[in-house]
């Protein structure tokens, strides 16, 4: 080469740029397409060497498909075309060449044409602009959307959001048109049906929770994802917006709730308004557990513990236990020991824990009541109920005559062993009604001014049934103290040392006894 710039000279020289590309072309065309074009032109002036695509657009700060695209851009407006496709190299036209040849020769007519169908689509109601015109052609050429299906796009978008729709959310649903392969006017008609479904499905999401705005792109996305992905059914989609009424009603309080009803429910099949509604009485149920057991916020962790003792035990019988838990501040797993030491026990229904319970409190009073006629302070425990259970089971025993007879073992080192022994004695002779112990009783205080023996109103004898090896039921160890107080207040606690699984420390239930 003979004659050529420095290195820098490019810098500091400037690059013309023509009146009519500033009126005619630049309104029209977006941001990026004009930075390419002048770039260009400036290059065209004062070329270099290594000069290609990849490098401008590095120094544009923009993709190569960008770089691409905008050229395309120029070639349908007739300012650029392209001489080589490798290495890819553009020729630029003279504007003033192209003012004199454009109304002879269409520069793209089918993009003329495609530009001129557009405006039918709103029956003259509303025009596009160039770069809207352009944009729409980017999803016939990019996209590879078919020309039928951008103006039938343009419609739906008009039947839903009215004439003044931006191109930007048309686009949204142009990438998912994209997404799903749209290459007919069947596969067109049958995707916009279904998007028609998804807004107005949005809508009435949006109408439950209180929202009357139109439905954004990213609202729909989410209600397209509930309905395409995850498989809800409308139905139960609205079903869920009750759940929200517990903390923020919005959509995405809403998918929280969704997605988790989708971990727990077997994948593959549509998750209809029943899971929602199981959901609900499963949350519903916990709620119900936790206020017996004094408080505490639902969560997935509960819901999981509360579907798994649901599965083993009917929902009745687990808040009876929580119940008994809750008068010593238990906790969830307090309750699920609780019920199986009650299984253990046959325990399985709400009437035989109720039974149980019924029992166990007048268990408790006659405890007590004892311990007021003996002035005990030793402590009564599991193995003290033991002993009543057989005296009112085994040996037919009524409460009154317990009590009745209880006045024999005053003063008594062991009262309650000495009691077994006058109870199994009155048994043995047939002593059981309340009229015969008030006569035995009544001539054994004759005798007490005399020596006893070991039982009221007979001599001392030997009893078959009283030989066998005494066992110590002094209670110790028995944190009956705080039992008896509680019941003094119309409480009733599990006593420590209770044989019962699931008894928290000296605070356990008085049904885990």
């Amino acid at each position: 080469m003979l004659f050529g710039f420095e290195d820098r000279y490019a810098m500091f020289d400037v690059t013309p740029v023509e009146n009519q590309f500033i009126q005619e072309y630049l309104p029209a065309a977006r941001g990026d397409d004009v930075r390419v074009y002048l770039y260009g032109l400036m290059r065209c002036y004062h070329p270099e060497k290594d000069m290609s695509l990849e490098r401008m657009a590095q120094e544009l700060n923009l993709s190569g498909e960008e770089i691409a695209r905008a050229y395309r851009y120029w070639e349908r407006r007739g300012l650029v075309r392209r001489i080589s496709d490798d290495p890819v190299q553009y020729e630029y036209r003279s504007l003033r060449q192209q003012a004199v040849l454009a109304p002879v020769n269409q520069l793209d007519p089918e993009y003329e044409a495609f530009a001129e169908s557009l405006y039918s689509v709103f029956d003259n109601g509303r025009r596009l602009h160039g770069s809207e015109i352009r944009t729409c052609y980017d999803w016939v050429e990019e996209l590879k959307l078919p020309p039928e299906a951008v103006l039938m796009l343009l419609k739906h978008m008009e039947r839903n959001k009215g004439k003044n729709f931006t191109i930007q959310s048309a686009e949204q649903v142009a990438l998912e048109m994209a997404k799903e392969n749209i290459r007919t006017v069947e596969e067109t008609e049958e995707f916009l049906t279904r998007d028609q479904a998804i807004y107005q499905g949005t809508r009435a999401v949006l109408k439950r929770l209180g929202r009357r705005n139109p439905p954004s792109q990213d609202q729909l996305a989410l209600y397209r994802k509930w309905i395409m992905e995850w498989h809800f059914t409308p139905e139960a989609v609205e079903e869920a917006c009750a759940e929200t009424a517990k903390g923020d009603p919005s959509m995405g309080f809403l998918d929280g709730i969704l997605r988790n009803i989708r971990e727990r429910t077997a994948p593959g099949g549509p998750i209809d308004e029943r899971e929602i509604l199981r959901s609900r009485e499963e949350a519903e149920g916990l709620r119900r557990v936790l206020k017996a057991l004094g408080g505490g916020t639902v969560s997935e962790e509960g819901l999981q513990w509360y579907r798994g003792m649901t599965a083993a035990y009917p929902e009745q019988l687990i808040l009876m236990a929580a119940r008994e838990c809750g008068r010593s501040e238990g906790r969830t797993e307090d309750v699920e020991k609780l019920l199986e030491s009650w299984r253990q026990k046959g325990i399985l229904t709400a009437g035989d824990a109720e039974n149980y319970i019924r029992r166990f409190r007048a268990q408790s009073e006659l405890l007590l009541e004892l311990r007021k006629i003996w002035g005990m302070k030793n402590r009564l425990g599991a193995k003290d109920r033991e002993m009543v259970s057989a005296w009112e089971n085994e040996l037919g025993f009524s409460r009154e005559a317990i009590l009745m007879a209880a006045e024999a073992a005053c003063g008594k080192e062991r009262p309650m062993l000495y009691l077994d022994k006058i109870l199994r004695d009155y048994a043995d002779r047939g002593i059981r009604e309340k009229e015969q112990l008030a006569a035995a009783m009544a001539e054994w205080r004759k005798q007490a001014g005399g020596a006893r023996g070991d039982s009221p109103a007979r001599p001392a004898k030997t009893v078959t049934a009283q030989q066998y090896s005494q066992r110590d039921y002094s209670g110790a160890g028995e944190n009956m103290d705080e039992v008896l107080e509680r019941l003094r207040r119309g409480e009733l606690l599990h006593a420590r040392g209770s044989d019962e699984p699931g008894a928290s420390g000296s605070g356990g239930s008085a049904a885990a006894e």
